[in-house]
């Protein structure tokens, strides 16, 4: 991300932008065990672990059908939202009933972050979904299978 404000962090083998980097987030996880414990941010790693795992299925739902197999698209759509919503409803409880009334007000902010970020990504796919599927159009990809939109590189 810093990468985009100074050019110089793009680079991968920077040896100053990998330390400033590794003190950053060394610096901010010992914070945060710092001002509390592992059992106040251990919910934080589950709120953020099942929000990957719902939004790696929606994605695999969003390339089903791109790749015109929506007919198993709901295998992997159905769990993905159910999964979303109950992580979603998991962390409103967790910020409202455990990180808010005890004074932890950068974890409630962390997780409610996570919570936005991932409703945009959400969001985003099921637009695609919905103009996907109203595509009639089908191209044939390099390796020639028909698909309803080509992924370019």
């Amino acid at each position: 991300m810093m990468g985009n404000f100074i050019p110089a962090f793009k680079n991968k083998s920077w040896l100053p932008g990998i330390l400033i980097s590794s003190a950053l987030f060394t610096f901010a996880w010992g914070y945060l065990v710092y001002t509390g414990n592992v059992s106040s941010i251990w919910p934080l790693f589950g709120i953020s672990n099942q929000l990957l795992a719902a939004c790696g299925l929606i994605v695999c739902t969003t390339m089903l059908i791109r790749l015109n197999r929506g007919k198993y698209a709901l295998c992997t759509a159905i769990p993905g939202v159910v999964m979303a919503i109950i992580t979603f409803w998991a962390s409103y409880l967790q910020i409202f009933t455990i990180y808010l009334p005890h004074g932890q007000y950068l974890l409630a902010a962390l997780a409610a972050l996570a919570i936005v970020l991932m409703f945009i990504v959400f969001v985003n796919a099921f637009i695609k979904w919905f103009h996907l599927m109203k595509m009639k159009t089908e191209k044939v990809d390099s390796y020639g299978e028909v698909v309803k939109e080509l992924v370019e590189r």
